[in-house]
């Protein structure tokens, strides 16, 4: 049967159904130390004298550390831990290493720590003025750049209408169901590293940089993990702390995150504000835009970056050419911020349909006529900051949403005769992926026959290795059950970039399929010497080598057997005995799939919001197993659901974290959950032999907006925010 396409369930899930799965706290190697960290009560202090003696005499304890200093990439202050200055409660003071955990924990109480408060910069718009420094000595303006495409000044002027608005994007935590943590295995001048991660050559880069004095090299295989959502793409401190102690101690060092340290030390995300002018013709023409975007970067500056990519995809799948935007990157004296599914992309769309429901509103105009008139109509197309849209058909994927937002529009007004507060919302968005900038795959034929596919993507719950598994057994024109996927560890496969940014599929998967094809004609050449026949003559197909001529044939277990049965001998054949192929694979720009989604809600006059039907509908080209590819647009949905309706990180006047346990951080349950509906479209294929784009963050781009206005359409409220304000919800 043909793979690609079919709804294959995943290889990948007997494991953890049965609990067979290895967490890095799953890992047990005997003589392993445990390590717990002293973390920041206050958001910005002196950090004056650090007094551990006391916690030295517990027994069991073996060492503290305190003030490590070595060179971190992008980390606040560079450096791993509080050196001299607290920037943020939940930073690392110091590290306690036990022979148990418990202790470990418990010797946190005996450590003193004398600090002179501060005064904390918390509001990223009043920190523009720099009166109050989050970080002494440094402006609170950590990152600055204007991205001008066109005169959006005189459209602006030249315009019928302008909307000018405030948007705000509040702070979240990526609340992965797995935890950050790590285990480091010193040994004999090499470090081993299990780590709950994304991207183990990433991790393996950074780490090898920073102890590269210390161990001649570090292998970094990637445990069982738990979700990342982007939140474990590149190390944290604690990751160069526990390194640095395996190193010292000269024994194996675990950590693992408490749920309440993760929410306070894992990178944050979102946290945009947008001021808004935008101007439009009467007949609907967006004309122009200018926006200042100011990001709460928090106590590090690594996260500018999101702020770059919503900026310069701010006009979405729209043809507005006049564009302004100023971003603002702000120190403030919180978690620093990094990615979050989506990254980026999410805040833009946010922006750009909320923009256009305004426009909507004013002109008195339909919703999804609105967006038909300024829809991109012809692809590729350039966009004004010169991100080439790759393929698809924008117009033909909206007429599919309108057909299902007009159902809804029906069925709520039926609703609202019966005194209920129902409302419809629709998003269009566009999302970029195939971020890279390229990605590695090797196949080999093992001695049993059966085929190993190596990838330097590592997945985390995604389900790409049966999407790989169907890709190669389509390719080589075996059953699937011979297929086996491996990931995770830089021994493995030389290099490797991870899972991120919805590229394993597009990258990894056509590696995987460019391999194949590679150990096809391997495969003939192999072949065709054992048989003694001439190549030329040999074809492959469906598992077996053939002879045209002769009919001679051989499997793939019948050809790795004859390479590895023998132990005594010659070669004679004249040709490489080897049954594996490696390729790379990149693409020369991004791509970009698109889609809408249709919402149908209900709010409750107590403010409780309920999805009485949603609709998702994608284009992301190929679509190698529906199956996994609605599974992440269920999920993302859910998710969205929560960052608009649930789910903020806040913080008092003070710079104090209110949110730091899932008793004050809301994430969706079965309780708030709702049936998801997928249609998806095939006619944006990517420029690659396996024409596939990314899924993964699409369902989180467009549920923002589209929950939005159609809460907004219930209650009958303006709402310039996520997660709503509460207040506007009830009746």
């Amino acid at each position: 049967m043909p793979y690609i396409g079919a709804r294959i369930k995943r290889i990948e899930d007997p494991k953890f159904i049965t609990g067979s799965a290895r967490y890095v706290d799953d890992i047990s190697v005997p003589g392993t130390l445990y390590m717990a960290i002293l973390r920041s009560t206050v958001p910005h202090a002196r950090l004056l004298k650090i007094d551990y003696e006391d916690a030295l005499r517990i027994p069991g304890v073996v060492g503290v550390i305190t003030g490590l200093n070595i060179k971190v990439e992008n980390r606040p202050r560079n450096f791993p831990m509080a050196n001299d200055e607290i920037l943020y409660v939940g930073q690392p003071i110091a590290a306690v290493i036990a022979e148990d955990r418990y202790k470990a924990y418990d010797a946190l109480d005996y450590i003193q720590v004398d600090y002179e408060p501060l005064p904390a910069v918390v509001n990223p718009e009043k920190a523009l003025s720099d009166d109050v420094k989050a970080v002494e000595g440094m402006s609170n303006i950590g990152y600055r750049r204007t991205y001008r495409a066109g005169n959006p000044e005189s459209e602006l002027s030249r315009s019928d209408v302008v909307i000018e608005t405030k948007l705000e994007i509040g702070r979240v935590y990526p609340s992965a169901m797995e935890p950050r943590g790590l285990l480091a295995i010193y040994q004999e001048g090499k470090l081993t590293v299990y780590a709950s991660t994304q991207a183990p050559h990433y991790m393996r880069k950074f780490l090898l940089d920073a102890f590269r004095d210390y161990v001649s090299d570090i292998r970094v295989i990637q445990a069982d993990t738990g979700g990342a959502f982007g939140s474990k793409m590149f190390p944290y401190p604690e990751d160069y702390i526990v390194a640095y102690a395996s190193i010292t101690y000269r024994r194996p060092v675990k950590w693992i995150a408490t749920r309440h340290e993760d929410m306070l030390s894992t990178y944050h995300s979102r946290a945009q504000i947008h001021r808004i002018r935008a101007g439009f013709t009467r007949s609907g023409e967006w004309r122009a835009l200018i926006d200042e975007l100011i990001i709460d970067l928090g106590a590090a500056t690594h996260g500018y970056y999101l702020a770059d990519i919503t900026a310069t995809l701010i006009s979405g799948p729209y043809r507005v050419r006049d564009i302004l935007v100023e971003v603002y990157g702000i120190r403030t004296n919180k978690t620093p911020l990094d990615q979050y599914r989506g990254a980026g992309r999410p805040e833009a769309a946010f922006v750009y349909e909320r923009i256009m429901d305004m426009a909507a509103d004013e002109l008195k105009m339909d919703p999804v006529e609105i967006r038909r008139r300024n829809l991109i109509t012809e692809l590729p197309y350039t966009n004004p900051f010169g991100h080439k849209y790759d393929s698809g058909n924008y117009l033909h994927l909206l007429s599919v949403a309108e057909g299902y937002y007009r159902d809804f529009e029906r069925r709520a007004e039926e609703l609202r005769r019966q005194g209920r507060r129902v409302g419809v919302g629709l998003s269009f968005y566009i999302e970029q992926n195939n971020f890279g900038p390229w990605e590695s795959a090797s196949v080999r034929v093992k001695s049993d026959g059966k085929v190993l596919v190596i990838i330097g993507a590592a997945p985390h719950g995604q389900g790409d290795a049966t999407a790989i598994a169907q890709i190669v057994a389509d390719e080589l024109g075996i059953d699937i059950g011979q297929v086996e996927v491996s990931w995770g560890d830089t021994e493995l496969i030389g290099e490797g970039f991870g899972t991120y940014g919805s590229r394993t599929l597009t990258l990894a998967g056509n590696a995987a399929l460019l391999a194949a094809r590679k150990l096809k004609d391997r495969l003939r050449r192999v072949g065709a010497a054992l048989m003694g026949v001439n190549y030329e003559d040999v074809i492959y197909e469906n598992g077996y080598v053939k002879d045209a001529k002769t009919g001679k044939s051989m499997s793939l277990k019948e050809i790795a057997d004859a390479l590895t049965s023998n132990l005594g001998g010659t070669w004679p054949h004249g040709v490489e005995p080897s049954l594996e192929d490696t390729a790379y694979f990149g693409l020369s720009d991004y791509t970009y799939p698109y889609g809408s989604h249709v919402a149908l809600v209900e709010v409750t006059e107590e403010g409780l919001v309920k999805v009485l039907d949603y609709v998702a509908i994608d284009d992301i080209g190929l679509v190698v197993n529906p199956m996994l590819a609605e599974g992440q647009v269920i999920g993302g949905v859910i998710q969205g659901f929560g960052e608009v309706v649930l789910e903020e990180v806040k913080y008092d006047s003070d710079g104090n974290p209110l949110t730091q346990t899932f008793s004050e951080y809301w994430i969706p349950t079965v309780m708030e959950s709702f049936n998801v509906k997928w249609h998806y479209l095939e006619e944006g294929k990517s420029n690659a032999p396996l024409p596939a784009k990314g899924i993964a963050e699409g369902p989180m781009i467009g549920v923002l907006p589209a929950l939005t206005r159609a809460i907004e359409n219930a209650v009958g409220k303006r709402i310039m925010g996520i997660p709503i304000d509460p207040s506007l919800l009830i009746k």
